[in-house]
């Protein structure tokens, strides 16, 4: 069965009181896909909507008619090719719409979602979307013409999940100012020995300026004593 990718520009949310909520997004056909429609033209020219309905009933087992359905709106007999519109409605489970919720409440969208539509015949063959080979390969076709409606038998989605940032690693300029920081402690050490030397230097300076005061003032003394008895 061809497998759409879809990717949402634009949600809002419908709540109402004693219904099931409903996440509303506007849709474009994904990057890369390519639908033609037997009515003329192409899914992805056309504008979209998909329409998530909360389901609350866990018990619900799908009777057989899938998880929603994909529907092409035609824009009548006087309106352009491009007017046409195509609706997505698909029902899921509370937990699932939740996850889908917060994403959408927290200012995202989900990525990408996935629909797998067609009415299947048997193990290998579906109506209504299939696959034909074109000259530049396989490409999937839409009779809307005859199947403006499709059972959509499975949805997925691709959500975002934020991860946080690793801290930067340190620039070249840390790691210089870093280096600049312990030269500085280091001419600091160096300066400090260098004071103690001259502080020692000036000391012993210092003791020799006395003692040769004192010898000079004892010889003096001397040569005092010495003219007194000559």
């Amino acid at each position: 069965m061809p497998l759409v990718g879809f990717t949402p520009t634009k949600a809002r949310l419908v709540l109402e009181e004693s219904k099931e909520s409903v996440l509303v997004m506007k849709v474009a056909l994904a990057r890369g896909e390519s639908v033609e429609l037997a009515t003329g033209g192409k899914l992805q020219a056309l504008t979209g909507v998909i329409r998530v309905r909360e389901r609350r009933t866990d018990q619900w087992q799908g009777n057989g008619k899938g998880v929603g359905s994909l529907v092409f709106v035609d824009a009548g007999r006087d309106g352009a090719q491009e007017s046409a519109k195509f609706q997505i409605n698909i029902s899921i489970s509370t937990k699932k719409f939740d996850a889908l919720l917060k994403v959408a409440i927290s200012g995202r969208l989900p990525s990408k979602f996935f629909v797998d539509a067609g009415e299947k015949v048997s193990r290998t063959e579906t109506r209504g979307l299939t696959y034909r080979m074109a000259p530049k390969g396989r490409t999937k076709v839409w009779d809307n013409k005859s199947f403006a409606f499709l059972p959509v038998t499975n949805f997925s989605a691709i959500i975002p999940i934020s991860v946080p940032e690793p801290p930067p690693a340190p620039s070249a300029d840390a790691d210089q100012s870093a280096f600049e920081s312990q030269a500085s402690y280091g001419q600091v050490v160096e300066l400090a020995e260098e004071l103690a030397v001259f502080r020692s230097e000036t000391n012993h300076t210092l003791m020799a300026i006395v003692w040769l005061f004192a010898v000079l003032g004892l010889l003096a003394l001397l040569f005092g004593l010495a003219h007194l008895f000559w």
